[in-house]
């Protein structure tokens, strides 16, 4: 899951509602029964939105991407389908 929204939004919870939401969505609608994201280790804010919509920290996915020419970690988080 990917997700991105205007800095002009930030901190009025829109995002963790629409994560929560989606996910909803698909574990109703389809077979899936795991939903992963990979959020750059470094933003807290993001890593909080997938914390707060119940998902799970897995762990830290070292070195796993370049972003602006630096290599940087990734947390791996999930959430699982009620069954």
């Amino acid at each position: 899951m990917g997700y991105y929204i205007a800095e002009e939004y930030w901190g009025r919870g829109i995002m963790i509602d629409a994560v929560k939401q989606i996910c909803e969505y698909v574990f109703s609608k389809s077979d899936i029964i795991r939903i992963y994201a990979e959020p750059f280790a470094y933003n807290a804010a993001s890593c909080r939105v997938l914390e707060k919509a119940e998902f799970h920290y897995e762990g830290t996915l070292k070195n796993n991407a370049v972003k602006n020419g630096k290599v940087v970690d990734m947390k791996m988080c999930s959430l699982l389908k009620k069954i």
